[in-house]
């Protein structure tokens, strides 16, 4: 799982500084994938909340993380909510914890 987190990052920074993806200047169009794009970051993104709840909650617990991760993660979730980045099915993973604190 870290060797997947860390090529996940990297492969989301190379994302984020292609100029044709995000372009650096207004009056240059997002291509006409770019929501597609997004969504795909933001579904691989949540497969790293789903690892981290499934496989480290106990964990978290301990350290006090718990309402730390919570919040981040209500964050994540409306955020995606909000712009239709995932479907409904994508959810389904986390959806007892999503429906307990979101």
């Amino acid at each position: 799982a870290p060797e997947y987190i860390c090529t996940l990052i990297e492969w989301i920074d190379d994302i984020l500084q292609d100029e044709k993806i995000f372009p650096p200047v207004d009056d240059v169009p997002f291509p006409k994938n770019f929501r597609k794009i997004c969504s795909k970051i933001f579904r691989r993104l949540y497969r790293i909340f789903v690892h981290i709840y499934i496989e480290h909650f106990d964990r978290l617990k301990e350290i006090g993380a718990e309402a730390h991760t919570n919040a981040f993660y209500k964050h994540f979730y409306y955020f995606v909510r909000e712009h239709n980045l995932l479907e409904e099915k994508d959810f389904a993973p986390l959806e007892s914890l999503t429906q307990r604190i979101c």
